[in-house]
């Protein structure tokens, strides 16, 4: 009989050596996060290119420092933070035990039920989702470095993806905002996060699921598939999890009872229900600041591989306002400029506008700001970008 139970990849040589290298030109990892694995992970993740991995290592790093979340706890990243508390309450999802692991790996749950995706895009800018996806995989790291250190072997994250209601139409349209979220969410975790996860487990799949999976997975590369599997039964997650890490709901042994889930068996917090109350019109961010009449703005053609900058200065410490739309993929980042050299205010990302514009605001000191935008694509058509900021007074 095969053992299917999963475990964590082990490293080879060759990436534990560049590991120890690596840290001399990145010496500080952040506690929360640090392990005796943290370096050769990201590695692994990009092929061993060591000078690839120490620029996405910084960008995670300054990521976690914009956002605010790197010195908070777990929860509080779930529920107080600005634009992850926004994003996570609307999420059918779980949190992560520290103590209780399936072969040193993590079980993480979420689940499609009442989660309607094309609702939360009116709520919430795509932004908002893809930022809050770094703050769930600081959760990751950060369990995964405690049981690191405790046992001085491999971890991972396994993620239980339950199916059951989900509106597969929502996806079948590339263009959809559904479809670009999911698109954009794996962009980021293939660039950052590719061996946080080692398994999703999709349970409660549709059965045209299924079928075409059979179809398209041989044309996904090995690796990606490797990490999928489609279960017809539930029953079958003990093939791959021990039964104390599996909830309740699914045949295993672990509530949670810590007061974040309802029910305790399932594991999972139940998302926020969207109300009419909750909708945003176009001008959300400028009315929320008191502007009744929203700010002209500057419209841009951006060509392949080409940028745009949005130059905007002040003499007094102030809010940094913007709001902008797009008509396709652009890398958006705030830096100030100080005698030519910059520093990042706002953490770059590749992003769409979709039911939403794309808007935010940040306190700032005097100072000139940039909000500059980059087409990523090889695309024959430029993105069309539209933008807005003020400073104002505080």
């Amino acid at each position: 009989m095969i053992d299917d139970m999963i475990t964590a990849k082990k490293f080879s040589a060759d990436i534990l050596e560049k590991a120890e290298k690596l840290k001399v030109s990145i010496p500080s990892v952040p506690d929360k996060i640090d392990s005796p694995f943290f370096f050769a992970r990201f590695l692994n993740a990009n092929n061993g290119d060591v000078e690839k991995t120490r620029q996405k290592i910084i960008q995670l790093f300054e990521h976690r420092k914009l956002m605010g979340y790197e010195k908070i706890n777990d929860l509080d990243i779930f529920t107080t933070v600005n634009i992850g508390k926004d994003c996570f309450e609307r999420f059918h999802i779980s949190q992560l035990n520290y103590e209780v692991t399936s072969k040193n790996l993590h079980v993480f749950v979420q689940k499609m039920e009442g989660t309607d995706i094309k609702e939360i895009l009116k709520v919430m800018p795509l932004s908002y989702v893809l930022h809050s996806y770094f703050m769930l995989q600081e959760n990751f790291s950060r369990a995964m470095a405690h049981t690191e250190r405790k046992t001085g072997k491999t971890s991972s994250v396994v993620c239980i993806l339950d199916l059951k209601g989900l509106n597969l139409m929502d996806f079948m349209n590339p263009l959809s905002g559904p479809a670009q979220l999911a698109r954009l969410v794996v962009q980021v975790w293939a660039e950052y996060f590719s061996e946080h996860l080692c398994k999703l487990l999709l349970i409660n799949p549709p059965g045209i699921i299924s079928v075409m999976w059979q179809v398209t997975k041989r044309l996904v590369d090995p690796n990606t598939v490797e990490k999928l599997a489609f279960l017809s039964n539930v029953e079958d997650l003990k093939k791959y999890l021990e039964p104390e890490a599996i909830p309740v709901e699914y045949g295993g042994t672990y509530r949670d009872d810590t007061g974040y889930a309802d029910p305790p068996e399932g594991a999972c917090k139940q998302p926020k229900r969207i109300t009419k109350e909750d909708y945003k019109p176009q001008e959300y961010i400028w009315v929320k600041n008191g502007i009744l009449k929203a700010p002209k703005g500057k419209s841009y053609s951006i060509k392949a591989f080409q940028t745009s900058e949005y130059i905007i200065k002040t003499t007094t410490e102030g809010k940094l306002v913007w709001n902008y739309t797009t008509s396709g993929d652009v890398d958006f980042e705030i830096v100030k400029r100080d005698a030519g050299k910059e520093m990042a205010i706002w953490p770059k990302i590749t992003v769409t506008s979709l039911k939403l514009p794309e808007f935010g605001e940040k306190l700032v000191a005097p100072g000139e700001y940039i909000l500059r935008f980059k087409n990523p694509s090889s695309t024959w058509f430029p993105v069309k970008v539209n933008c807005a900021a003020e400073i104002l007074n505080v």
